[in-house]
């Protein structure tokens, strides 16, 4: 194995990633062509389609690498859920905000399925449905859809306002609607708004 070769390739591969990136904030998908982010990553056309088919394809592993960073947010590998989870994953998304953007506008949220969840995790679904509490894994999916679809909002108001908020208010946030005050319907009482 070549690592100097190996590690080359890497350096290139990430060029073409950032320079993508950057592209991304000064203009839509749509509107970047492998010619341009050949030039502005310095590369021959032939080196780019060694890595990808085209800038289509090119978003796709982004994704892919984005869901797995998100993952790793949350999860550590044998240990469990991480603290901080959130404030990370807005400081990873104040950082890539044209990606996110862009990809959310594509798609219309995060897409956090259950066919997006790490293998481990898929894999071991039915264990973990009784331990979160859940009656069937159906219930479990359905919580999942609710709560991404609202982070997914979030995120897309949190991006369209700046993202003049810290990430750990928006941390604080996403903790304060996910663990509400459930009195009011408890008790019957109504809240004056």
């Amino acid at each position: 194995m070549n690592t100097k070769g190996n590690q080359r390739a890497v350096q290139t591969e990430n060029k073409i990633k950032w320079v993508f990136l950057n592209l991304l904030g000064e203009k839509e998908i749509s509107r970047i062509s492998v010619s341009e982010i050949c030039k502005k990553a310095e590369i021959h056309r032939t080196t780019f389609y060694v890595h990808y088919k085209d800038v289509a394809d090119l978003m796709e592993h982004l994704v892919a690498e984005m869901y797995q960073q998100i993952m790793d947010l949350f999860l550590e590998e044998g240990k469990g859920m991480r603290e901080g989870g959130f404030w990370r994953l807005f400081e990873l998304i104040g950082r890539h905000r044209a990606f996110f953007r862009t990809y959310m506008d594509a798609t219309g949220s995060l897409k956090l399925t259950y066919d997006r969840l790490p293998d481990a995790l898929r894999e071991n679904i039915d264990r973990i449905v009784p331990v979160m509490g859940y009656a069937s894994r159906e219930e479990l999916l359905y919580h999942q859809t609710f709560f991404c679809e609202g982070l997914s909002a979030v995120i897309r108001r949190w991006i369209e306002r700046g993202c003049k908020e810290s990430p750990q208010e928006m941390e604080r946030i996403i903790a304060a609607e996910y663990k509400p005050d459930t009195s009011l319907f408890k008790t019957g009482k109504t809240a004056d708004l």
